[in-house]
């Protein structure tokens, strides 16, 4: 009889009620490592107090610590001696296949000399399940259970819970009298003496269906698990490309900026002093020469700016204000900008356009829009063509279309798919015509972010219609009183002394602002500094009433000295304007969200510096 409930029993305790058995078979299923080797510890240490012989069946690892651990507590090499040891996978044969009858034959050469001298003996062996026949399996634990039968053993037979699949654990209990947990030993629920007689035909007949399903199961778990595999290393692998793309994209960014700004800055100074020339110069032969050096340096800027522009609508970092448009005066304005520009020998028509047709839009953005679409139709055109600008109604879809009709050299029908690419050219143009091919990729990208659509038609020979549709919207009342009654500024610079401070380092830029601002007849006082800290001490000494502020200066950045400006009750209500060759939106709009009153960007454009000047005074 026990002394315990087998159902609280430790091992320990039940050794040694075993003591007065002639043996036991423990299966130990384990899930806790650490807890696992104590309980070999505490099993071994009990068997060595009581003078057993023990037989180890696992790994080098596991020998190593347990030795250690029982030197630890106290046993001698004499001790420990008495264990034998031989590693599993050896006694096993787990890796040349297991096979019961083998693994026996080992079993009894190791025990044989114990039997005879009737020395009780102690068996902890972790058998590793992989690969192994269940019906092997079986087969072995039963031969165990009846070769231990009355002979002095305690076998303690152990597997990785984890590890060991559930249908294999009932299979086992049935021929293990007591069951072991980490923290519990109790008897096992399936055990029956009958299960350990030979097997039936019938039984191994559902032993090998059993494996031959669990076979199965393995290899759709292996498939999953390396389907698993290959789809994380896929996501590794995109998140490894997002990142990249991220870093390439910042880089791009950063080393466009700075191009455009090193590009801008010595365009200040070619478009500043023509300016200037242009509106004091009557010799005409000289005014049409200095004219098409102007228009050569517009050009180059419109490349540097394309090439800016599209990196940052590409990369989605656009903002976008959108506003109700009128089309009809929307659309004029944009034709009386394209007539400003240098002569050409199109003529432009817009057919009429109704009152009532508004749309939802960034107004800058679509006038961006429509003046790529009318230069492209300019610059494709016939000689003397003709280009059509009118709008038309979808009431399916409730769409404006904007259309932009010429009668130039047309596109051929396997371009019409490439030609809203980035950098796309068609090689029939590509000699005639300069450009970045960025100027319909620009439509495409911009008109898709303001949930508009957009295509062409084109017949070669005859000419291309290109158009963008957006949502027709209700005019609202607020609207038309704002239209009708806004007026143009007036020139409020006055005849009193206007000083202004300039914060510039380079002598070109601060020689064109000053012969600029010389010719707008009024009495400018300007002064200089060439650094940031010099400019926030002549704010306070000159009693500037505008501050001009270069970004980029060689002490403390442009920001710092806004930021120090306006957080001084003195000098906050002086007005300061931004004039950089940094033309990004993000530094455009982080300069207007921190104080400036206006942002000009190099080269510096004589009209927009007086309407800015104008409109800075207004307010001072």
């Amino acid at each position: 009889m026990f002394e315990d409930n087998p159902a609280t029993l430790t091992l320990q305790k039940l050794t040694r009620n075993l003591l007065d058995r002639e043996s036991a078979h423990i299966i130990y299923m384990f899930s806790e490592y650490d807890q696992y080797v104590n309980n070999a510890l505490a099993y071994i240490s009990d068997g060595l107090n009581n003078g057993d012989k023990i037989l180890v069946f696992e790994d080098q690892t596991f020998y190593y610590t347990l030795i250690k651990k029982l030197q630890l507590s106290g046993y001698t090499r004499e001790d420990i001696q008495s264990i034998t040891f031989q590693c599993s996978t050896t006694y096993y044969g787990t890796g040349e296949g297991f096979s019961a009858d083998k693994t026996l034959e080992i079993l009894h050469d190791f025990v044989e000399d114990n039997v005879e001298k009737g020395i009780r003996t102690r068996i902890w062996g972790q058998v590793q399940v992989q690969d192994m026949s269940i019906s092997e399996l079986r087969k072995y634990e039963c031969q165990c259970d009846k070769f231990f039968s009355g002979k002095n053993f305690i076998s303690i037979c152990t597997y990785n819970g984890l590890l060991t699949p559930a249908y294999l654990q009932n299979e086992l209990l049935k021929v293990h009298e007591y069951l072991m947990v980490d923290q519990q030993l109790e008897r096992s629920p399936f055990y029956h003496q009958s299960y350990v007689t030979n097997l039936s035909d019938s039984e191994v007949e559902r032993l090998k269906k059993l494996e031959s399903e669990n076979d199965e199961l393995r290899r759709k778990n292996e498939r999953l698990l390396v389907k698993q595999a290959r789809q994380k290393e896929r996501e590794k692998f995109l998140d490894l490309a997002r990142e990249n793309a991220e870093k390439a994209n910042i880089e791009k960014s950063a080393f466009l900026s700075q191009m455009s700004h090193d590009l801008r800055t010595p365009l200040n100074t070619i478009q500043g002093y023509i300016q200037v020339i242009q509106m004091n110069e009557n010799d005409a032969e000289l005014q049409w020469k200095i004219n098409r050096i102007y228009q050569a340096s517009e050009q180059l800027l419109k490349l540097i700016e394309e090439i800016l522009d599209f990196t940052v609508i590409d990369s989605g970092k656009v903002n976008l204000n959108k506003e109700l448009i009128k089309l009809k005066s929307f659309l004029h304005n944009c034709v009386d900008s394209i007539l400003e520009t240098p002569k050409h020998d199109i003529q432009l028509h817009l057919e009429k356009i109704p009152d009532d047709f508004y749309v939802e839009a960034d107004p800058v953005r679509l006038n961006q829009i429509i003046m790529n679409l009318l230069t492209n139709a300019i610059k494709y055109n016939q000689p003397f063509g003709v280009v059509n600008i009118f709008c038309s109604f979808n009431e399916y879809s409730n769409e404006i279309q904007i259309h932009i009709k010429d009668n130039g050299i047309g596109i051929e029908q396997k371009e019409l798919d490439l030609i809203f690419e980035p950098f796309y050219r068609s090689k029939r143009t590509m000699d005639n015509w300069e450009g970045t091919g960025l100027g319909l990729a620009i439509v495409a990208q911009l008109t898709k972010r303001m949930n508009g659509t957009y295509g062409v038609t084109s017949e070669i020979g005859k000419g291309s219609t290109f158009w963008v549709s957006f949502k027709k919207v209700k005019p609202n009342q607020s609207y038309e009183l704002e239209s009708t009654n806004s007026k143009k500024d007036t020139d409020v610079l006055g005849t009193g002394v206007f000083k202004i401070l300039y914060i510039e380092d380079n002598q070109e830029n601060r020689d064109v602002m000053a012969v600029m601002l010389q010719s707008m007849d009024h009495h400018i006082d300007l002064t200089f500094a060439s650094t940031g800290e010099e400019g926030i001490n002549k704010v306070f000494e000159d009693k500037s009433h505008l501050v001009l502020l270069d970004l980029n200066l060689p002490d403390i950045n442009g920001f710092d000295v806004l930021n120090k400006l306006k957080s001084n009750p003195i000098t906050k209500e002086i007005p300061v304007v931004a004039v950089s060759a940094d033309a990004l939106e993000s530094t455009i709009k982080r300069a207007l969200l921190d104080g400036c009153a206006a942002y000009v960007t190099k080269p510096v454009d004589f009209k927009e510096l007086r309407g800015v000047l104008q409109k800075v005074a207004v307010k001072i």
